[in-house]
């Protein structure tokens, strides 16, 4: 009877301090490429999606901890699986933080990269031979599957990977072929690793605003807020 008691004690104290623990708020964490900073269309450093979901969690009382520490201009898919593999550590207000330990962390993870090397493929081949451009994007598909890979087997909170825009004045079927073709890409991988992903082609598409510098690839506040309300009605069925 002693004994039973004991174990009665053990178990009532383990699930009081699971108790106490789980607040239930979100750690968030954001990975990317200056799309994921929140650059604008004029090169200067705007509100990104990831703040305007930051403020959706704030003010939803939802919001542990975010950071966004793994974010950079011209950030690889590649160089970003390198970080993961090598646990890179960074410094911030003299706190250090690796990588690794982050994403084991974190309830929330957005992925947002790769539009740099997208963009170089469109601009060092003939769009016209398709053919040539999806070993390219093949490629690129496959830097982001070995990305996800790695998040996952890090990370077992909501993870989601976002696709790609098309950032120019260029509506033509050769173009809208190209992009279904990544994004497609990118769906099927999040479906193998099952994490979301969120398809932003046609909102981005619909308003020319978003992109008002024909000579930049980034987006307005105004555009970011679009990707923004596009990841929360992902997180809304979730939390």
């Amino acid at each position: 009877m002693k004994k039973i008691l004991v174990l009665i004690l053990i178990v009532l104290a383990t699930y009081i301090i699971y108790k106490v623990n789980d607040n239930e708020l979100i750690d968030y964490m954001s990975l990317g490429d200056s799309i994921n900073q929140g650059i604008n269309s004029y090169g200067n450093k705007s509100f990104g999606y990831n703040d305007y979901l930051r403020s959706y969690l704030e003010n939803n009382d939802l919001l542990h901890k975010y950071n966004s520490y793994y974010s950079k201009n011209s950030y690889t898919i590649s160089e970003l699986t390198d970080d993961i593999d090598s646990n890179k550590e960074v410094l911030y207000d003299d706190k250090t933080y690796n990588i690794k330990k982050e994403l084991r962390e974190a309830d929330l993870v957005t992925i947002s990269i790769g539009m740099d090397e997208l963009i170089e493929i469109l601009a060092n081949n003939n769009l016209n031979d398709f053919e040539k451009l999806k070993v390219e994007l093949d490629k690129l598909s496959s830097d982001m599957e070995e990305l996800i890979k790695s998040v996952t087997s890090l990370s077992k909170g909501e993870i989601i990977l976002i696709g790609y825009y098309n950032p120019y004045n260029d509506n033509s079927k050769d173009m809208a072929k190209i992009f279904a073709y990544i994004n497609d890409k990118y769906e099927r991988i999040a479906k193998e690793y099952k994490i979301t992903y969120v398809d932003i082609y046609n909102e981005i598409k619909k308003d020319e605003k978003y992109l008002p510098n024909k000579d930049d690839y980034h987006l307005t506040s105004q555009g970011y807020l679009k990707i923004a309300s596009e990841v929360i009605k992902k997180i809304e069925k979730t939390i």
